[in-house]
């Protein structure tokens, strides 16, 4: 069976526009955009390595990145414009390598 999948909150602050083009079309490929900066991802622990190694490739050293996971608990709580919206946990039952 697959690795579990978790949530991970990723925002990021990157001074040039190009950079900042790039970096939030790479992450579009990775989860949902939630606010300009700022995307909600489901990843395995290889996936968000990987997302992060290539990260560190598109980004500057004065470019800022910052990834929070969230337990199940606590993405069953997130709240979107005072309604709770809720991050479905949906099964999956195989994953593509």
């Amino acid at each position: 069976m697959g690795q579990q999948k978790k949530w991970y909150l990723i925002s990021y602050d990157v001074r040039d526009p190009k950079r900042l083009n790039r970096t939030a079309h790479h992450l579009e490929g990775y989860g949902a955009r939630i606010q300009y900066s700022l995307f909600r991802c489901r990843l395995t622990v290889r996936q968000l390595e990987r997302l992060q190694w290539e990260l560190t490739s598109l980004l500057a050293p004065e470019d800022d990145l910052l990834i929070i996971g969230l337990c199940s608990g606590c993405a069953g709580r997130v709240r979107k414009k005072g309604s709770a919206e809720g991050w479905k946990m949906e099964t999956v039952t195989f994953e593509v390598v």
